[in-house]
């Protein structure tokens, strides 16, 4: 194991130790505990124990549905974390199962944050896309960019992604004329970004993915366009450090043209 990623992890190891015993004492702290153990889950996938990560993921679910008073919005975002451990770990039915039941528990309990759920959907739509079921996965894609346009409008990064996950699954499914829509939308949203609504290399993909539309639409000139600008355009650095403290599953971005 590399010796900085083994120090992480016992150092993550530690602070997780130290959550359990601030929740075991007082449970108002237990999303202090999730989020120590995300962070430890993190690392554990990072040197490719999978099942670490789930029993971590699967410890917190228990010390949730254990609590006197069950916080259905950390249970949700374990939910997700497991479902997006999955789809890393190559299990795709076993991700859709868990996306479907934090989609369906937010529902059940009324829990109505649109951003969550516009990120669950669209990555819901990428396992369906990846397991060969086009029209879910569309339909997916769909209520994620209706949901995101309404909370962030139309000119939001998560929006762009969206749009151009969409664009991947109709270039996919040889519908190269709606893939160029989308791409297009895409490009005129992140060509206008200030760089901290996107990930690094956002722009010059989809300049990548409008190369390969171009090219299977016979246009050749406008292809090594694409080309030439996605090289001519920095991809950002890579962010190293620690693992984000979220609790929830982080926006899929499709990068397959």
């Amino acid at each position: 194991m590399n010796p900085s990623l083994e120090k992480q992890i016992a150092a993550a190891a530690r602070s997780v130790e130290e959550a359990r015993r601030n929740a075991y004492r007082d449970q108002t702290r237990l999303g202090e505990l999730v989020e120590q153990i995300n962070v430890l889950a993190e690392y554990r996938q990072q040197e490719g124990d999978f099942r670490k990560a789930e029993s971590l993921y699967r410890e917190a679910l228990f010390r949730i549905q254990d609590a006197k008073s069950p916080d259905p919005e950390l249970m949700v975002g374990v939910y997700s974390l497991l479902a997006y451990l999955y789809d890393r770990w190559g299990k795709l039915p076993e991700a859709a199962n868990f996306y479907q039941k934090a989609l369906k528990l937010s529902d059940d309990l009324g829990i109505h944050d649109s951003d969550k759920a516009a990120t669950v959907k669209n990555n819901l739509a990428m396992i369906y896309k990846a397991m060969r079921d086009p029209e879910r996965a569309a339909h997916y894609y769909t209520e994620a960019l209706e949901e995101f346009r309404r909370v962030h409008g139309e000119h939001s990064g998560k929006v762009a992604s969206v749009y151009n996950n969409l664009g991947v699954l109709y270039y996919q499914n040889l519908e190269v004329e709606r893939a160029l829509e989308m791409h297009h939308r895409a490009l005129g949203i992140r060509e206008q970004a200030d760089g901290t609504d996107m990930e690094p290399g956002d722009l010059s993909q989809t300049y990548i993915n409008l190369g390969a539309v171009h090219k299977a639409l016979g246009d050749f000139q406008k292809a090594h366009e694409c080309v030439e600008k996605a090289r001519a355009i920095s991809s950002g650095a890579i962010s190293g450090g620690l693992p984000a403290r979220r609790r929830s599953a982080a926006l899929i971005l499709d990068k397959t043209a």
